[in-house]
């Protein structure tokens, strides 16, 4: 979205502020993303987190940071249940080695 010079900027509600600056701060999403999702100024939803008392580049490395994290979380539940299974298939062969080995 590009303003030309000499015009004056769009008034956003209250409303409108306040779910930008949501989709930001709850849902975890960069500024970018949703800056370019709304069609407005990344520098005017800054403005707007930095009035809601956030600071935007925290806010968007802790998103990073969460995002992150969450992922780990899910990579190790995955390699745990992988160990489980290939667990359970050492102790399956270790009993029949024991029953071959008394044939």
């Amino acid at each position: 979205m590009s303003i030309k010079k000499g015009t004056i900027p769009p008034r956003y509600d209250k409303a409108f502020k306040t779910g930008a600056v949501k989709m930001v701060t709850e849902q975890g999403r960069p500024s970018k993303e949703v800056a370019a999702e709304l069609g407005i100024c990344i520098d005017t939803l800054k403005s707007w987190l930095k009035r809601a008392g956030f600071q935007p580049g925290l806010t968007d490395k802790q998103n990073r940071n969460d995002k992150r994290q969450r992922e780990l979380e899910a990579e190790i539940r995955a390699l745990r249940k992988q160990l489980a299974q290939k667990n359970e298939v050492i102790d399956i062969l270790k009993k029949s080695v024991g029953i071959f080995s008394k044939l």
